[in-house]
This record gives structure tokens, C-alpha cells and sequence, in this order.
């Protein structure tokens, strides 16, 4: 990777060239003026390899977004789903009238707006999604393209605006870049250099990420100040991988160590993507962009974030420029076309002109939008949010992940029974349950689901399951109806075990007649390294140890009055 330049580099380059002759030793010294001098020199730079690895990761990370959609909305969003939306959308269209259609796209951008909003039109949506992103991801690189993707995907997040499945701020983050990645290519010509200044507006967002996210954790708990938070991180975050388990056993000393590296990535190395590239500061604007890229992998790896972290590495990527991709240019760069290359000198020149105006266009706009950002990065308006918006097209925001971290895990373990005596317990597909089911490694896959109950560990339970996770009332109210729908949502062999089939798999399918659930203090039993080891010898291990804590529901049989008004409480919210 090559941050500083190799001699031989630099000789294709120009900027070494060797003496040759009786003259060479007279004019050494006037070579090595003249190298300092052009090394400090603006130099064009190419990033066309570096527009196609961005629109190509941009296009995997939508591809992930629209088939979580395609697999779950139906079962969260649908007619028959835990919280349908499609009713009150329409409702919402009727009141304004079908003359008042794009002013309803104005205040909440989709395209549901102009067509009817059901579940077929739901899954049409991100199958074209799915297959659009597929395209990006081949090397279609057109703005027209990437602007049908933005379009697709918020009509997805309008839909479930104001249910908890889509309340994270990657929604967000993915939409501002996705509205960002539309300026970095053409509508036609698709290999097209990318703007400098689309560049730097992708810079400036990887900036507002890692501040906003370093800003929240020293103003947030006190565990970051203290060093201590990674001491609990691992163990204590939505959905631990294989992996979690490793960095949860590190020295406690390192842990700490561990901290300081995120702060000091997050609120002093991230200014270096600010640098500007003329000169040797193009190797420290590289650095930084590095630097960003790894931390975030890092992360990835040690635990299942959903896509948030391999969405943040792609801003990053706008600081290396096409000199850091050498190895693999030929492979990832689409070659100009014969009617790129042969280009009028007219048609360039009104090219470059309506390019400049479509940039200076942006970012005027994005500096305007930018401004109540930073107002609440400086807290200049009160606290600090985190993952706020500041305008209904999302086009900056602000951002910011576990400005606290809980020291204890309680998990959320929901159980059946057809007599109330024997209890099954229901095994979801990636959060924690069976004490010896190994943790899944998911990412940048996102189970919605097992994101959301992650929330009712958090103390007071009653006050998370009242306030933001009402969905758990018609949850258990499909569960005991024997929803298949709802049943896809769960772990595969939930269908088929003894929850539904008490006489075993040949027996006959029986719905449960009650339901609980109950909060469990979960820990992890021992490090990765011990629960390799068990597996090897054993065939099996424990990676996690339980103790029970308060019930969080008592048990409810079906039909039972209590559940019925809580259907109805929830479905008036």
C-alpha cells in the first residue's frame, strides 16, 4: 500500500530523473532544488479506481439492505405483520388527496406516494432494489442509477418511519451516502472521473461520523473516561459473534488500551481526511483515510453492527486516490468507452461546465445543511444528539453509537408451553438463547428483530416494553396463533420443535396454548481460545453461563383478556 511513494514510482512520475553526462554532478544541486520545489507543486489526481471500489462497496451494502427488506418487512411491516403500515400510509394519502401527492413527497420522500402502498408493491421494491444493486456492483456506475437506489431504499424507510424496525442511524447514514454516491458519476458516460469536490463532501462525512461517534462516548458515560467500557462492550453489545468472545477475555489493561485508540481515532486521527492532497500532504490525507478504513473493520469483525460499519468505511475510501489501488486497478476500474475517447472538444466543454454548476450546486447545499450539525456537534443548541436528522430528505445528519455501554447483559427469553407445567424455549436467529448454541456471525446482515428485544435488557424492562418495543404484545399474540408468517422471524428449527410438534417431528402440529417471558442475566462462560478447544475435544461447549432474573410478561394464555386490551393499546399507538 503504498502511502510514501517507491523510487521507482516516483521515476515514472517524473520526479526523479537520473543525470546523465559530464554535466550530471554540476547541476546535482540544481535537480534537488527543483525536486523539492515540484514535490510541493499541485498535481492532477486521479481517484477513478477509488469512485469504482466506493459505488461498488455502495452497491453490496444496498444489496444487503434491500434483501433484509425482502425477508422480514413482510413479517414486521405486512397487512399481516406485527405492525402494519400500509393502512396508515394510505390514510395518510387520502387526507392529503392525490393533488397534494408531492407535497406528501416533500415532507416524507416515496415513492408510495404516487403508487399504492401494499405488500406486493413492498416486495417489488426491493427485489428492483436487489437488482439495481447488482448492477452497481457489476460496474454500472450511473448517477441515474444510484439515484433510483436512494429513491427505493427511503421509500422503504418512509414506510416504517414511526415503528421501531427502522430507528437506527445507519438508516441514515446509508441514505446520505447513497444521495452522495448519485454526484460521483454521470448519467451516461459511466467512466467518468469523479468531481473533487463530491470527493470532499465524502470526506467531510467519514469526519462527522467518527467525531459525532468519539464526541458522544466523552460526553456520554463515564466508562470512556474511565477507560472501562470495552470491559463490558463485548459481552454486553446487541448480538455478540464467535469473535466477541475473544476480545471480551483480553487483559483488562489492554482493554483500556483499547479506548484510548478509539478516541484518539475518533477525535484526533480523523483530522487528517481534511488534509488537502497537494504535495506530501496527499500521504498524510492517505493515512487517515487508512486509518479510518481499518478501525471500522476492526469493529466489524468483533461483533454483528449490522451494515454500519462497512458503510462507514466507504466515505473513508474518498481519501486514497487511484495511486493506492495499483495492484488492483486493471480489475475494478471500467475502461473509457470509444465515445468517451473520441469526445467533442464542445460537448467536454459543456460537460465540464454543467459539471461545475451541478458541484458548486451541492456544496453550497450541503454546507447550508451542515450547519445545525455542527451546531450540534459544538452543542452550541443544548446535548449533543446522536443519529439525528435536520431536514425530511436526510441529506446531513448526525451521528454517534454506545455513548453508553451496559455493564450487565439481560436477556429477553421468550418461552411456550401447552400446559404450563413444560416450557420450550424460542430460539431467535442470532441473539442469544440456548447456552450452548454458537453465537452467530451475521454482519452485514441485519436480523431486525433480534436487534429490537436486545432493547428490553436495558433496566427499568418495563419501561423499554411499554415505550419503544409495544411490538412484543403482537409478537406473542401471532406466536400463539401459530403465524407462519411470524415464525420465519425466528431460528429455522423453532417451526419444527417441540414448541409446535410436542410429540416430536412425526407428530401432529399443535399450536401452544400460553406464553412468558422472562428477563435472564447472561454471561460469557470462557474465552474463545477454551471454547475452540472444548469443541475439538468434545464435539461441544458452553459459551454462555445464565442466571434468572424478574418475569418480564407472566404467563398468558391464549385469548387471555390482558393480551387483548395490550393488542389493542398498541395498535391505537
Amino acid at each position: 500500500f503504498p502511502l510514501i511513494p517507491t523510487m521507482e514510482l516516483r521515476q515514472r512520475r517524473g520526479a526523479v530523473t537520473p543525470r546523465q553526462g559530464k554535466d550530471g554532478e554540476e547541476g546535482k544541486g540544481q535537480d534537488e532544488k527543483a525536486k523539492v520545489k515540484e514535490a510541493f507543486q499541485p498535481r492532477v489526481q486521479s481517484f477513478l479506481v477509488t469512485k469504482s471500489v466506493i459505488l461498488r462497496l455502495l452497491g453490496l451494502i444496498y444489496a444487503v439492505a434491500f434483501k433484509v427488506a425482502y425477508d422480514q418487512n413482510l413479517a414486521l411491516l405486512g397487512s399481516a405483520g406485527l405492525t402494519p403500515v400500509a393502512e396508515r400510509f394510505e390514510l395518510r394519502k387520502q387526507q392529503m388527496g392525490s393533488s397534494r401527492a408531492v407535497e406528501g413527497f416533500i415532507a416524507a420522500p416515496s415513492i408510495f406516494w404516487f403508487v399504492s402502498l401494499n405488500d406486493d408493491s413492498m416486495q417489488l421494491v426491493a427485489v428492483v432494489g436487489m437488482a439495481l444493486s447488482l448492477a452497481l456492483i457489476c460496474g454500472f456506475f450511473s448517477s441515474l442509477l444510484c439515484a433510483a437506489l436512494w429513491l427505493l431504499y427511503f421509500s422503504i424507510v418512509t414506510s416504517g418511519e414511526g415503528t421501531a424496525w427502522y430507528a437506527y442511524g445507519w438508516e441514515s447514514q446509508l441514505l446520505e451516502t447513497g444521495f452522495l454516491a448519485i454526484f460521483l458519476s454521470s448519467p451516461v458516460h459511466l467512466s467518468t472521473p469523479p468531481s473533487l469536490p463530491v470527493l470532499w463532501l465524502f470526506r467531510w462525512l467519514c469526519f462527522r461520523i467518527s467525531t459525532g461517534a468519539g464526541l458522544i462516548k466523552v460526553r456520554g458515560s463515564s466508562c470512556w473516561t474511565d477507560r472501562t467500557c470495552l470491559w463490558y462492550h463485548f459481552e454486553t453489545q446487541p448480538n455478540p459473534s464467535p469473535l466477541s468472545f475473544l476480545w471480551h477475555f483480553l487483559p483488562r489493561h489492554m482493554l483500556s488500551r483499547g479506548v484510548d485508540l478509539d478516541i484518539f481515532v475518533q477525535l484526533y486521527a480523523v483530522w487528517l481526511v481534511l488534509i488537502p492532497g497537494f504535495g506530501p500532504l496527499k500521504y498524510l490525507r492517505r493515512l487517515g483515510g487508512l486509518i479510518q478504513a481499518l478501525f471500522m473493520f476492526n469493529i466489524a469483525i468483533s461483533g454483528n453492527l449490522s451494515f454500519l460499519n462497512h458503510m462507514t468505511i466507504i466515505p473513508a475510501l474518498a481519501c486514497l486516490d487511484d495511486a493506492c489501488w495499483t495492484p488492483w486497478r486493471s480489475r475494478v476500474a471500467p475502461k473509457p468507452g470509444a465515445d468517451e475517447q473520441r469526445k467533442a472538444p464542445t460537448g467536454a466543454m459543456l460537460a465540464k461546465g454543467t459539471r461545475w454548476i451541478v458541484d458548486l450546486a451541492l456544496v453550497g447545499t450541503i454546507a447550508y445543511l451542515s450547519m445545525p450539525v455542527v451546531k450540534n456537534l459544538l452543542q452550541l443548541e443544548g446535548r449533543q444528539m446522536m443519529n439525528a436528522s435536520f431536514g425530511a430528505f436526510r441529506l446531513v445528519n448526525t451521528y454517534g453509537a454506545f455513548g453508553n455501554v451496559g455493564k450487565e447483559r439481560y436477556e429477553a427469553i421468550v418461552s411456550v408451553s401447552h400446559d404450563k407445567r413444560r416450557w420450550h424455549e424460542l430460539e431467535f436467529p442470532c441473539k442469544p438463547g440456548s447456552l450452548d448454541r454458537r453465537p452467530c456471525m451475521c454482519a452485514p446482515y441485519h436480523y431486525r428483530l433480534d436487534w429490537n428485544i436486545w432493547f428490553l435488557g436495558f433496566k427499568p424492562h418495563q419501561a423499554y416494553l411499554q415505550q419503544r418495543e409495544t411490538w412484543m404484545w403482537s409478537f406473542l399474540a401471532k406466536i400463539l396463533e401459530g403465524d407462519e408468517l411470524v415464525l420465519q422471524l425466528l431460528a429455522p428449527e423453532v417451526a419444527t420443535s417441540k414448541a409446535f410438534y410436542p410429540e416430536g417431528p412425526e407428530g401432529e402440529r399443535t399450536i401452544p396454548k400460553f406464553i412468558k417471558v422472562d428477563m435472564w442475566r447472561y454471561r460469557m462462560k470462557a474465552p474463545l481460545w477454551e471454547i475452540l478447544r472444548d469443541l475439538y475435544h468434545n464435539g461441544t461447549a458452553q459459551w454462555w453461563e445464565r442466571q434468572k432474573g424478574d418475569a418480564l410478561i407472566p404467563p398468558l394464555e391464549r385469548n387471555y383478556t390482558v393480551l387483548v386490551n395490550m393488542l389493542k393499546h398498541t395498535s391505537m399507538k
